[in-house]
């Protein structure tokens, strides 16, 4: 069987450290993803409300290459932990793509998302908490069960 399958299949248990790392990058994705919404919410309203003036687009283009590079950063290891290398490397190159940057940052949200409620975690508007990691029921808790 190939270790990309492994993940896939419904027996799997993450380890509490793997689960745990997920948590902790899908909620910096989701801050990333934030952080360009409010950065070109603001700037349209400082635009509508300079009335002919020529905004200066500078400043949200530098800053936008630092989120998508960001963005870029967690999507690579978010995506190394759910799908392996070479997905890692595809969704990291294809959130230098401007318009489907965004697309990618959703997707692998999902894919983040997903994978945390399959193993038991409850994951809110901003993500799962590290302590509900701890507290998630499983498998392996039933000790009257085996042997």
């Amino acid at each position: 069987m190939a270790a990309w399958d492994e993940f896939d299949r419904p027996s799997y248990e993450r380890p509490v450290e793997g689960l745990k790392r997920i948590a902790r990058y899908h909620r910096w994705l989701i801050a990333v993803v934030l952080a360009q919404l409010a950065l070109w919410a603001g700037f349209i309203a400082l635009t509508v409300l300079a009335r002919g003036r020529e905004p200066n687009m500078q400043f949200p283009f530098v800053l936008t290459l630092i989120l998508g590079s960001v963005g870029g950063i967690f999507v690579f290891l978010l995506s190394w932990e759910l799908r392996g290398a070479f997905a890692a490397l595809v969704f990291g190159f294809a959130t230098v793509v401007p318009c489907m940057g965004l697309l990618v940052l959703t997707l692998v949200s999902g894919y983040a998302t997903a994978e945390l409620r399959k193993h038991g975690v409850k994951v809110g508007i901003l993500g799962a908490s590290l302590a509900d990691i701890d507290e998630r029921p499983s498998l392996y808790d039933d000790e009257d069960a085996g042997w």
